[in-house]
């Protein structure tokens, strides 16, 4: 299996902490991992953007159309990462409200043939008393909708790995309430 993988935010919304989740989820999934991050000013809310590949490549950054997957942890990140999504490609969007989405980029998405969806991870993060946490909320919906190739064991095995005695209760918490609204979601918009 060869993925590219982009994650975008801002500052703070743990860009870099989902791209060392990924790249470990690849290891134990088999694959070789490269990846590149760039920081815009991250430390007051300026633009991260993590490059990610699992398999066999020769290069960290992702060409404009070649990404499979784009995780964005905020809405206007990804309108400056949307092209790196291939055709038929799968995004998802941090986002409150799906009716608050450019409508002319909602219709380029249409044509594009690329799987679209949102949630609100801030929202539910909110809700277990963790806003950082949206990050591994999003993650775990993607998980949950069944359209990306990876499992919620493997994810939480991942997590136990890699996050500090501090932060694993609530993460483990954030990816299961986002695994399960996935689940509610599925494969529908």
């Amino acid at each position: 299996m060869n993925l590219q993988i982009i994650l975008a935010g801002i500052g703070g919304q743990g860009i870099l902490f989902s791209s060392k989740v990924f790249s470990e989820l690849g290891l134990k999934m088999g694959l070789e991992i490269m990846g590149s991050e760039t920081h815009g000013m991250s430390q007051r809310g300026g633009s991260v953007i993590a490059h990610l590949k699992l398999g066999k490549f020769q290069s960290p950054l992702i060409r404009k159309g070649a990404a499979d997957i784009l995780y964005s942890f905020e809405e206007n990140e990804t309108y400056n990462t949307l092209k790196f999504l291939k055709h038929g490609g799968i995004c998802f969007v941090n986002l409150e409200n799906v009716d608050q989405f450019n409508k002319s980029i909602m219709k380029f998405l249409k044509e594009e043939e690329v799987t679209f969806r949102t949630y609100d991870a801030t929202g539910a993060a909110s809700k277990i008393g963790s806003i950082r946490s949206a990050n591994i909320v999003l993650i775990g919906y993607s998980v949950g909708t069944g359209l990306v190739p990876f499992k919620y064991e493997d994810l939480k095995y991942v997590l136990e790995l890699v996050s500090g005695e501090k932060n694993l209760k609530v993460n483990l918490k954030a990816l299961e309430l986002g695994f399960q609204e996935g689940k509610l979601t599925g494969n529908n918009p």
